[in-house]
């Protein structure tokens, strides 16, 4: 259980680092990706009427934008994925009173891979973006929904060095505030507040109006006195609302964490040390605090840690809200806001990992009413920082921020000792043999001398070059050799008892080598006519019958040039096509839709096929000396 006592002082060791995972182009990696959408324009839509000449927002109008594939890059020029132009149907020649950036459910993800462009996404990008609305001299800030830890991280200590990095990388951006989400309640909130905001106040602001506290006996401690104002500090750890001046406009900003997360959290014991009030009765107090507030805000914002429908609920029993950002129920975002029937309140999805904002242009009318125009950004490759690594990195303080980050993964994550390993499926049928076998990864050099064509033809693929990728090609950040998140796709068994752990050790483990897909070899290198470790290294074709195969070349071949619906007319046994689905499954425990969203089995499987069959003669009776 974590301590539920309020922090006593300002802690002074937590260190301060940051995160990612880019490379080029060979091998599936580390961090996040997805396809590039297509979405069509949408005219400007006039869904507000100027009932009350006293409310500000007298109308909204929303555009989108269109997202297309990029095109084919020129020789020796980066690919992009473009974004048409921006912000049709603003208004033109009128500078916006105040822009809002609207982010969430991070999940930890603060860069594309880079093992396979174009991906959208980064931290890296959403800063190049901001930048470019602020040199337009508009006045902008950003607001976050929360969710910023990581999903499941491998080790404890890297999620909250991303948790760091991402709240670092948001306060250069200029955020004001952050929710809180179930990946931050997981982690423990008194972790994620001792690694920032406990070491020095500054934005952006973490904000959950219904958060209280439990003792050991499970009584309610306020939230006041759980996330208490620390000495010197004007906030609590844990804040209700922030009121802030965008440009010349102040904005309230409130957050609360919706029904469905508070239940989890209760019963999933999510924290044991904290829970949250009842909604209505926060939402009131929220409510109250910007209205009575010395600034008086012209337009309020909720960041509400719930569903879309809740929000729908909330909108129509607190109009005072005129934002509100709430939980994306699918990766990919709606286009346009929701405006739930009889109110003026816009409720805004931005999806997951970071691969689109929303933007909201704030404009005065002649009335002294707002006019609302909202923009949906893909963070797609036009948005890297231009010019060399040197520019780059002087430009763009959130490079600094991830090249930080990967610094501190070298220096305080252990890749052979603080990353788990699981047995390999195999080493645990072997224990089942008569006699058991103990088996170990053994390096692709061992397989040569019985597998020679199969060793050269692996040697010219990306699989043999895997970790060139980490070691000489990864940069913004660099490091990725020392980030198990990474090397995990570019080595092998890194994830397995006896796989890879560093350069010195297990050198002979390097790249995605033959055990990557067939598993630890050592039983079949020392008795390579034993046909149940043969078995060992094809675990996927156990179950299925015994007359099945892969399809043959002109088969893959063709498929790899058809469109889904025509490859499903295409004949295939279906032992074959069970056989087919196993071994892209395999393949996609690192060509993922993170690392690799564009991975195809039938296109790839042209560079990495081979025959697997005895060598002339039958297998050796003994292994051959290497």
């Amino acid at each position: 259980m974590t301590d539920p006592t309020p922090f006593p002082a300002r802690a002074s060791s937590v260190r301060w680092s940051t995160f990612f995972c880019v490379s080029t182009a060979l091998v599936a990696g580390c961090v996040v990706a997805a396809p590039t959408a297509h979405v069509e324009r949408a005219a400007p839509v006039e869904s507000i009427a100027p009932e009350v000449a006293a409310d500000p927002l007298s109308s909204v109008a929303f555009v989108s934008s269109a997202l297309d594939d990029p095109p084919a890059p020129a020789k020796g020029k980066e690919p992009v994925s473009g974004n048409p132009p921006l912000f049709v149907g603003w208004p033109k020649g009128q500078k916006p009173e105040a822009v809002l950036v609207f982010t969430g459910q991070t999940f930890g993800l603060l860069q594309p891979c880079g093992c396979s462009r174009p991906q959208t996404g980064g931290l890296e990008r959403r800063a190049v973006f901001i930048q470019s609305l602020k040199d337009k001299g508009w006045p902008v800030a950003g607001i976050d929904l929360g969710d910023l830890y990581p999903e499941k991280p491998a080790v404890r200590e890297q999620g909250r060095l991303k948790y760091i990095a991402t709240m670092n990388a948001l306060r250069e951006m200029g955020y004001i505030a952050v929710g809180v989400g179930q990946t931050d309640i997981t982690a423990q909130l008194d972790m994620l507040l001792g690694a920032y905001i406990a070491q020095k106040e500054q934005r952006p602001f973490t904000l959950a109006g219904n958060a209280v506290g439990l003792d050991g006996a499970g009584k309610i401690v306020p939230r006041l006195q759980r996330f208490p104002v620390l000495p010197g500090d004007t906030r609590p750890l844990i804040g209700s609302t922030e009121v802030a001046d965008v440009g010349t406009l102040p904005i309230g900003i409130a957050g609360i964490v919706g029904k469905s997360l508070a239940v989890d959290a209760r019963t999933k014991k999510l924290d044991t040390s904290i829970d949250f009030s009842e909604i209505p009765d926060a939402l009131k107090v929220v409510r109250d605090e910007l209205k009575n507030h010395k600034k008086q805000p012209k337009l309020n914002v909720l960041i509400y840690q719930g569903s879309s429908a809740d929000a729908v609920g909330v909108a129509k029993d607190f109009p005072q809200f005129n934002i509100i950002l709430c939980q994306a129920s699918d990766p990919l975002p709606p286009l346009l806001p929701q405006q739930p029937q009889g109110t003026k309140t816009l409720i805004i999805e931005v999806g997951h990992k970071g691969q689109h904002v929303g933007v909201l242009g704030v404009f005065k009318k002649p009335d002294g009413g707002l006019d609302l125009k909202y923009q949906l950004v893909q963070m797609s490759e036009e948005f890297i920082t231009p010019g060399t690594e040197e520019q780059a990195y002087k430009s763009n303080k959130t490079l600094k921020i991830l090249e930080d980050y990967a610094k501190s993964v070298k220096s305080e994550i252990a890749l052979g000792k603080d990353y788990p390993r699981v047995p390999h499926a195999a080493q645990i049928h072997a224990q089942g043999l008569n006699p058991k076998v103990n088996l170990t990864y053994v390096g692709s050099d061992a397989c040569k001398a019985c597998h020679a064509k199969e060793h050269e033809q692996w040697a010219k693929t990306k699989h043999g070059h895997a970790m060139d990728a980490l070691e000489k090609l990864a940069k913004r950040p660099s490091l990725r050799q020392y980030d198990g998140e990474c090397v995990r796709c570019h080595t092998v068994g890194f994830d397995h008892q006896s796989g890879y752990e560093n350069e010195k050790k297990t050198a002979h483990l390097k790249h995605v080598g033959c055990e990557s897909c067939h598993g630890p070899g050592s039983g079949h290198a020392a008795d390579p006519k034993n046909k149940q470790l043969t078995a060992l290294l094809a675990l996927w074709k156990q179950g299925v019958p015994g007359d099945a195969k892969m399809p043959d070349m002109a088969f893959m071949e063709k498929m790899a040039k058809l469109g889904p619906e025509e490859r499903g007319m295409q004949a295939i046994p279906p032992a074959n096509q069970l056989l087919l689905n196993r071994v892209g499954g395999a393949c996609m425990k690192c060509h993922d839709q993170d690392n690799d969203p564009h991975f195809d089995i039938y296109k790839y499987w042209v560079q990495v096929n081979h025959s697997g069959l005895a060598p002339a003669g039958g297998w050796p009776v003994v292994p051959p000396k290497k």
